[in-house]
């Protein structure tokens, strides 16, 4: 999976994380940025302290947003929690480079269903995103494709710098004896 941080940063990683979720998802803001935090954190949670943190975040922090009392927030919550679930099992079990494509078409097909469903007599529903649910798609979207590009690139970086490490510590005997003295 994703190379993290050690623990001590790994667990304030995902305690932040987790904050800046819940802070979004009760802040008496916009729904768009209410969701766009929500995502955005998430995928910083994955990228920092892993797939845990991010199911913590996509999944938790935003039923706790019903607190504020937002109606509009209730009608989405639906849509939100859908699309965040699906976008962390594509980023699961697409890690790596199909991730970039699949982990944000996944959280963008509740609400473009939704969207599209909405339009049909049958299923004519009025969402809290007025008339802005292109934006509330793309937007995702390239949040989204944001947060899985951070997340390869912070763990590519990772794994040259421990590659560095260990290819040091072979060619210096002296300094695994070190090493080894302060384990």
């Amino acid at each position: 999976m994703i190379r993290t941080s050690p623990m001590p940063q790994r667990l304030f990683a995902a305690l932040f994380f987790f904050l800046v979720a819940l802070v979004c998802a009760v802040a008496p803001m916009p729904v768009l940025f209410r969701s766009l935090g929500i995502v955005l954190a998430s995928y910083l949670g994955f990228a920092a302290a892993g797939m845990p943190v991010a199911y913590l975040c996509a999944l938790v922090a935003p039923p706790i947003g019903l607190i504020g009392g937002d109606p509009d927030w209730l009608v989405i919550l639906p849509i939100v929690l859908s699309g965040n679930l699906l976008a962390m099992l594509g980023l699961e079990f697409a890690w790596r480079y199909a991730a970039v494509l699949v982990s944000p078409a996944l959280l963008v097909t509740p609400a473009f269903v939704a969207w599209q469903l909405s339009r049909k007599p049958l299923f004519e529903v009025t969402l809290p995103w007025h008339t802005s649910e292109g934006t509330w798609v793309a937007l995702h979207f390239l949040v989204a494709a944001l947060g899985v590009l951070l997340a390869l690139y912070l763990d590519r970086r990772r794994q040259l710098h421990a590659t560095a490490r260990q290819s040091s510590e072979a060619s210096n005997p002296a300094g695994q004896t070190r090493a080894a003295r302060l384990r």
